[in-house]
């Protein structure tokens, strides 16, 4: 095979219901991370009156959703490696 044969483009991956969960798991650890941050940068909460409502639990926040992030990012990278891709 030469060098012009390797090169040749990737097709897109496709979007199937087990990388939407994933995605939605990243959206969730989003959300945690910034309910926390908020909280620890202001003092006010995201979208759930009441929480967090002390210094102990926007931090559970901050690393909660940042721990959701990166497993649920690792997932869908390795979703996307395994997949066959596209022809478009």
């Amino acid at each position: 095979m030469t060098p012009a044969q390797n090169l040749q483009p990737f097709g897109r991956p496709r979007l199937t219901l087990k990388i939407l969960g994933y995605v939605v798991f990243d959206m969730a650890g989003m959300i945690a991370l910034a309910t926390g941050a908020l909280w620890l940068a202001r003092g006010q909460t995201l979208f759930i009156a009441g929480f967090p409502t002390n210094l102990a639990e926007a931090l559970a926040a901050v690393v909660g959703g940042l721990a959701l992030m990166l497993w649920a990012a690792a997932q869908i990278l390795r979703e996307l490696m395994r997949r066959p891709t596209g022809k478009t």
